[in-house]
């Protein structure tokens, strides 16, 4: 007999594109495992949406992980280039993983996107993605 599980998958169903133009660019990252909060059921889970920043010094080096404005790796430095947005939802609880993030003519929706202690009209963030529109 089999046993009744459940699966949470909310962290994957952020939109954090308001509507698409077609011609948005994405770059393939890895996901730096160690790095990703873990979670009430101890998983570590990328939202769709979430942004991730290069890892500049340290083990991580050259992966990306969720922007922490208290991070000394790199992570808290919301600088163009070194910086995407999660297109899809991501389980590294196994390890780091590859991953596509958002970073060019795409139109972002505020609401949806996770942002660990920023403004969601933060300047900083704008000047990230200086080919991007945010919305509301």
């Amino acid at each position: 007999m089999g046993f009744q599980t459940y699966y949470n998958m909310d962290y994957d169903r952020h939109q954090p594109l308001k509507y698409r133009y077609g011609d948005e660019k994405s770059k393939s990252i890895v996901v730096y495992a160690s790095v990703v909060t873990l979670d009430n059921d101890s998983r570590r889970l990328v939202n769709r949406g979430e942004v991730l920043c290069e890892i500049t010094s340290g083990t991580g080096d050259g992966k990306y992980g969720p922007y922490s404005g208290t991070a000394t790796d790199g992570r808290q430095n919301l600088t163009n280039k070194m910086v995407v947005v999660a297109q899809n939802g991501l389980d590294v609880t196994l390890g780091d993983r590859p991953i596509a993030g958002l970073f060019a003519d795409c139109v972002f929706d505020l609401s949806e996107m996770t942002l660990d202690g920023i403004s969601a009209h933060s300047t900083a963030l704008e000047a990230a993605f200086p080919q991007c529109t945010f919305d509301d």
